[in-house]
């Protein structure tokens, strides 16, 4: 998992520290929209009956596009509402462009899709001349519908999102039999360790609160076998470093805390003023001097309200994106022992993302080698639909998703469902209304 591919080391005042990142996410999705413009372009042009210039063409992947990225990322907020406590008007926007908090569903991106397609086609294919088959333009876009698919659950392994349910030991080390991803920047964090309790966001647990004078946290029991374990961390070890900074830090809280954060600054902390979700911070370069600026501050500020905490459990809550490895110093025996860089890592989960990945290869395959035996226009899309109605269904039973309304089905099967039966539709329809490629053609006249 690679949720940051790479930095430019550009604009660092703006994207701290290192520059602008370039998200694993985001390029699967530029890369599925540049390969499905591409791809498509030719399709086009090697069905002339479809009668769709490349222009247009393009045109038409971008209304798709947007209108799917908007349903997917709406569908999103709306089954994981729990997720965006702010459901306030502002809070929800904001959070609606916040894509690597959960991420886009599927169905919700068919939805949207199949909107972009209904606007495009109202305000733009129904004035075209000569008019465009929109049947056989299905037809040459089915193969490229799957490619997308395929594409784009490759970033979603890399972000480390969509993963499926704690597989069994014996079947990690099969390919794709299992997975470990970097626990503290990926979304299992929220899942596995907050809502399914499976294990520690670090692999080790906490002794002490990380409170009072000294909040620097102690180490309570390491998990057998994790990266922490393997990296040499002790029961008992007392935190003192992380990353290279101070574990130790204060939060200021009350209305006036200009005067407080001066202090501080003054006895050589570094400052971060906090913003509308996250109150203002100050970090020390030793502990000793940690000790000394916050008595001094409450006596030269009585107003304000510090409270001693650590640096390790406010990282881990909310961890920078890209960083896989946690570095600490710990205090052992009087003594200050450097802990090599580990990272922590998922139980093994089954790859879904993968295994959809997999899935939309073979059917590009099959749709390809079905195309010169359809029967009718549109019977390509109808084979594409079921394919990964079926597909869907079979594997979201290897999610760790909620089920509907008290059903014993997901949301994303129940769409399954709902795809499947319009697929069935759909052929009954256009069994009837189009012509058969099947027919014998008559004779020509000699």
């Amino acid at each position: 998992m690679h949720q940051v591919l790479l930095t430019i080391p550009v604009l660092k005042d703006w994207f701290p520290p290192d520059g602008i990142p370039i998200y694993g996410f985001g390029a699967m999705l530029f890369l599925t929209f540049v390969v499905s413009t591409f791809w498509g372009t030719r399709r086009a042009r090697s069905v002339p009956a479809v009668g769709m210039p490349p222009d247009k063409l393009q045109d038409m992947f971008i209304w798709i596009f947007v209108a799917g990225l908007v349903g997917a990322r709406t569908l999103y907020m709306i089954q994981y509402a729990n997720q965006f406590p702010d459901q306030s008007a502002y809070g929800l926007v904001k959070a609606f462009f916040q894509i690597w908090r959960g991420g886009i569903i599927f169905y919700g991106s068919a939805l949207g899709g199949v909107a972009g397609y209904g606007l495009f086609y109202y305000f733009v294919m129904r004035k075209m001349q000569p008019r465009v088959s929109a049947w056989q333009l299905a037809d040459a876009m089915a193969p490229i519908l799957a490619m997308g698919l395929a594409i784009g659950r490759v970033g979603c392994y890399l972000n480390g999102c969509c993963w499926g349910q704690v597989a069994v030991e014996e079947a990690c080390p099969v390919p794709l039999g299992g997975a470990h991803f970097p626990l503290l920047p990926a979304h299992a964090r929220e899942q596995l360790v907050r809502e399914q309790h499976l294990q520690t966001s670090t692999g080790f647990t906490l002794a002490a609160p990380g409170r009072g004078p000294d909040p620097r946290s102690v180490v309570g029991a390491v998990e057998p076998g994790s990266a922490a374990a393997a990296a040499g961390l002790l029961p008992g070890d007392k935190v003192v470093r992380v990353n290279g900074r101070q574990n130790a830090m204060v939060e200021l809280l009350g209305d006036k805390t200009g005067q407080a954060a001066e202090e501080l600054r003054k006895a050589g902390a570094d400052v971060d003023p906090g913003s509308a979700d996250r109150v203002a911070r100050a970090y020390f370069p030793d502990f000793a001097a940690f000790v000394q600026a916050v008595d001094a501050t409450r006596r030269a500020a009585p107003g304000v309200t510090l409270v001693e905490t650590d640096w390790l459990t406010e990282l881990v809550r909310d961890w920078p994106r890209g960083r896989h490895d946690l570095t600490l110093t710990v205090q052992r025996d009087g003594q200050d022992v450097a802990i090599p860089p580990f990272t922590p890592r998922t139980v093994g989960l089954y790859p879904t993302q993968l295994y959809e990945t997999v899935s939309m290869i073979l059917l590009i395959f099959l749709l390809l080698a079905f195309y010169p035996f359809r029967r009718h226009d549109g019977q390509l899309m109808v084979l594409c639909m079921v394919g990964y109605a079926v597909h869907r269904f079979i594997n979201e039973s290897l999610r760790i998703e909620p089920t509907l309304g008290g059903t014993p089905l997901t949301l994303s099967q129940w769409g399954s469902v709902v795809i499947l039966a319009a697929a069935a539709g759909i052929e009954l329809y256009l069994w009837r209304v189009m012509p058969s490629r099947w027919a014998a053609k008559p004779a020509a006249a000699l």
